[in-house]
């Protein structure tokens, strides 16, 4: 088994008091700067599993609940949706009441074997200690000819290239200022112990073998790049929600972590225009689970 066994919740185990390490210091730059950014991706994941209407669909790490109100949508006023993450502050700021929210993560699901038509994990595979016992928990709750629906970030690898240009001028700018405050080497450890599967699920082949791994079959696999724009605010508010941002953050203190925005934010306009152009590389998979045998009759 592939384990990131040092890991807990995606994120390096320490003492509790270290908020950084939960998405719960950051809900409000999430949710206006970042749900609205990961909207788009969130709908073509639950239009690539098409929920039934009047259906059943759990939404597994769904923060503040993008996709699980893009569901809601699909299955209309008799449909059932519900939304679970580990951060309670996340779903606290889920948008629509009729979305059943509650606290909890994969693996151990507290529902029963067979209970949801479609299961959907948006950007959330990569996070994890060890991916298996959570898309097979993720199977387990399906009903059988149910889908399962996973996205992740990652490189399309086909066709023309993407015109990342300014994306990866205003992320320089930032690793710029950033170096001036803190070693790289360690903000990039610290965002590779938050997403232990991002170079592996980068490689559709092995999103593929995942889900067949969890017994999973019909694997669809595809990708998409998205673009858009943001205020260089809005762009370094972003930024602000990354494993990278908070470790710093944390680390800095608030006059320190002052004093980096205002740097980072006078690079970013040296670099870059504002608005500036952005483009993020998203693949989906989508299984479905078998509906097994019929036993003969006697």
């Amino acid at each position: 088994m592939r384990t990131a066994a040092t890991y807990r919740l995606g994120v390096p185990t320490a003492p509790d008091h270290d908020a950084w390490r939960s998405y719960d210091s950051v809900v409000d730059a999430y949710a206006r700067v970042r749900a609205d950014r990961n909207a788009a991706l969130a709908r073509d994941l639950v239009a690539q599993v098409a929920p039934p209407f009047t259906g059943t669909v759990l939404d597994v790490g769904a923060g503040t609940g993008v996709a699980a109100d893009v569901a809601l949508t699909a299955t209309g006023s008799e449909g059932v949706v519900v939304a679970i993450d580990p951060s309670t502050a996340m779903l606290r700021a889920e948008r629509q009441p009729s979305v059943l929210r509650a606290a909890s993560a994969a693996p151990g699901l507290p529902f029963a074997d067979a209970t949801f038509d479609r299961v959907v994990a948006n950007l959330v595979i990569a996070h994890v200690p060890e991916y298996e016992p959570v898309l097979a928990d993720m199977a387990r709750v399906l009903l059988p000819n149910g889908r399962l629906g996973v996205t992740v970030w990652g490189s399309l690898g086909e066709g023309p290239p993407v015109d990342d240009t300014q994306d990866r001028a205003a992320h320089q700018a930032w690793n710029t200022a950033a170096a001036e405050f803190a070693s790289i080497d360690d903000l990039d450890a610290v965002a590779a112990a938050g997403t232990p599967w991002d170079d592996f699920f980068d490689d559709p082949a092995n999103l593929r073998l995942a889900l067949e791994g969890a017994g999973l079959r019909h694997v669809e696999v595809g990708g998409r790049a998205y673009r858009y724009r943001l205020s260089l605010d809005d762009w370094l508010t972003g930024q602000d929600t990354t494993y990278r941002s908070r470790f710093l953050r944390q680390r800095l203190g608030d006059d320190r972590w002052t004093e980096f925005r205002e740097r980072a934010r006078a690079l970013l306009a040296a670099a870059v225009p504002d608005p500036v152009d952005c483009v993020d590389e998203a693949l989906f998979a989508v299984a479905t689970k078998p509906a097994g045998r019929r036993r003969d009759r006697p």
